[in-house]
């Protein structure tokens, strides 16, 4: 009977202790919790949802394309896409004004992306811009293409004026952009990244 008491006692006790153990995040973001954004941006005219927001542009027709942001309209108004770069990652939209796609040379300085005063603006842009974007970086004191390459320019030079363009559907060059935008009341958001997947 002893025996039976001590061990009621010890489940008892681990029982209680197991229950105590509960860890409170508060705030914070638990282990298996979404992480939403407070304000979301979507890609209104993404072609596909590989992880990211893809959308195709054609050699064919020019290699034009156009990336259409939204957010709720309850959550505000666009007031422009600040900046606009393009790389292996993130860090070129941090990295200064001349790694912009936005960049003016002419008066060195960032030209914002005006947007029409609604939750809603886009980026409009070509190959034959990507190209001559990344031939102005390859200039740029302590860049490396190789660590930053988005796509050859070369290669998007090619395809854009080569007259027998080959594009392997298969694995196809795809550019990785990243937007910087700001709304009206000065909010900055990062957007997820975008990619272009350029096809024949």
């Amino acid at each position: 009977m002893k025996k039976i008491i001590i061990r009621f006692l010890a489940l008892f006790v681990l029982s209680v202790g197991a229950a105590s153990c509960e860890k409170d995040y508060g705030d914070n973001l638990g282990p298996l919790e979404d992480s939403v954004a407070e304000i979301p941006v979507t890609v209104s005219n993404a072609t596909y949802f590989e992880r990211v927001p893809v959308i195709t542009t054609s050699v064919a027709a020019g290699g034009r394309f156009d990336v259409k942001f939204s957010i709720p309209t309850e959550k505000g108004k666009i007031k422009e896409i600040t900046r606009v770069a393009t790389g292996a990652t993130l860090a070129n939209l941090n990295a200064g004004a001349a790694y912009s796609l936005n960049y003016n040379t002419a008066n060195q300085s960032v030209t914002p992306i005006t947007g029409n005063g609604s939750n809603e603006v886009t980026f409009s842009s070509s190959l034959a811009i990507y190209s001559a974007y990344r031939t102005r970086l390859n200039s740029v004191p302590g860049y490396s293409s190789s660590v930053n390459s988005a796509g050859s320019a070369a290669t998007v030079a090619m395809l854009g004026t080569a007259p027998n363009q080959t594009v392997d559907e298969r694995n196809p060059t795809t550019l990785r952009y990243w937007f910087l935008l700001t709304l009206e009341d000065g909010t900055e958001i990062v957007t997820t990244e975008v990619r272009i997947r350029i096809l024949p």
